[in-house]
């Protein structure tokens, strides 16, 4: 059996900045791209299909904040999640990061940076 190139990314955010930013490059990585805007679709989408890394906007959960990680992880507990925020808040990161996320990214330090945490969250997923 033939492994399957490429994974499925779940970007959860909302306004879809950062699924047009990655959406070229997640072609050409021949990975597949999901999207969601809220946290009720993320959990649907979680339960139905198979999703190897997951960026989820740390503002998406509204009121749920850091539980959603941990409701995220009792649906898929080797999910590589990697949150993105707009400013560094280290008590914030520090908190998120406590839940076992695979990379916590500050928009800021640019779209290499993601790139490179989502193509390792990645190699890390198939195996």
């Amino acid at each position: 059996m033939m492994k399957e190139k490429g994974g499925t990314l779940l970007i959860a955010e909302r306004g879809g900045a950062l699924s047009q930013n990655l959406n070229f490059w997640i072609t050409e990585q021949g990975h597949r791209l999901k999207t969601v805007d809220n946290l009720k679709g993320l959990l649907l989408t979680l339960q139905s299909e198979k999703i190897n890394v997951l960026v989820m906007d740390v503002r998406l959960p509204e009121d749920m904040g850091y539980e959603a990680i941990s409701i995220i992880k009792g649906l898929d507990r080797k999910l590589p999640i990697i949150i993105t925020a707009d400013e560094n808040n280290p008590e914030q990161e520090s908190r998120i990061r406590q839940q076992g996320i695979f990379y916590y990214h500050v928009n800021s330090f640019g779209l290499d940076d993601l790139i490179l945490a989502i193509s390792n969250a990645m190699v890390r997923s198939s195996q």
